[in-house]
């Protein structure tokens, strides 16, 4: 009786030992279905990483590019802006001494005009009748009279 209780306690140890390899096989299949499915990942992974390096690397070689495309347009800009500045600055000059030269000739001309009034008016008036001198009378010099836009046009030469 001993001996049918301990062989009877022996199958009940192997029957459980059966059981407890049976559940570790299907866990270890089920193991092995998750490692393939992990080394499918892990494969995904890297293929996804080395596509990932290179498109960084595209990017870094189309940065570089864009960098110096704007340094190069930069180096264009800041060219023609002191180019402009050069223009506007001579137009300045010119401005100003087309003022001082526009401002002069209103002068002579405001001149010119006082001079011809007063000649004008000179002429208007009557002169007092002179007593004729006993000899003969020869008429005064006078200079050649030049036009009022001669003498202008002079005094604007001269301001040159």
């Amino acid at each position: 009786m001993v001996q049918n209780a301990l062989d009877l306690l022996l199958i009940v140890l192997l029957l459980a030992t059966s059981f407890w390899c049976v559940r570790v096989h299907r866990r270890l299949v089920a193991l092995r279905v998750g490692q393939d499915e992990i080394a499918g990942f892990v494969e995904a992974l890297a293929t996804a990483t080395a596509r990932a390096e290179r498109t960084v690397q595209e990017m870094k070689a189309a940065s570089s590019e864009a960098a110096a495309a704007q340094e190069a347009q930069a180096a264009s800009v800041e060219k023609r802006r002191e180019e402009l500045a050069r223009t506007i600055e001579a137009a300045q000059k010119m401005t100003r001494r087309l003022e001082d030269v526009l401002g002069q000739g209103a002068k002579l001309a405001a001149e010119l005009r006082a001079r011809q009034d007063a000649a004008a008016t000179r002429a208007a008036r009557p002169e007092p009748p002179a007593v004729p001198p006993a000899g003969p009378v020869e008429p005064a010099p006078t200079a050649p009279r030049r036009p009022v836009g001669g003498d202008l046009l002079e005094a604007l030469q001269k301001l040159r």
